[in-house]
């Protein structure tokens, strides 16, 4: 997605403002998805022990995954959207 989104920008330097805001939750869903992904992982490890704990984490992992990070294929789509159905809107409007 960067590359695409910075091939466009030597085009339209718009695009870059366009796509900020989805950019920047894709990648911070990344972050989250690494982070969930390596508690998930002890979380398995110990979770026979008896502790409510990781179950709990497996739980919010599980939520995480389903439910939250697929967000990012709409956002990668309104990333990569343009600009032009943003800046057709006419200042007045606001």
């Amino acid at each position: 997605m960067s590359m695409d989104l910075g091939m466009k920008a030597f085009l339209n330097q718009d695009v870059v403002g366009a796509a900020a805001v989805p950019y920047l939750r894709v990648a911070g869903h990344l972050v989250y998805a690494y982070f969930f992904a390596q508690m998930a992982k002890i979380a398995l490890e110990k979770q026979d022990g008896g502790d409510t704990f990781y179950k709990a984490k497996l739980a919010t992992a599980r939520f995480y995954f389903g439910r939250l990070l697929p967000e990012t294929a709409m956002l990668i789509r309104q990333a990569r959207s343009g600009s032009a159905n943003l800046m057709a809107l006419d200042a007045e409007l606001f």
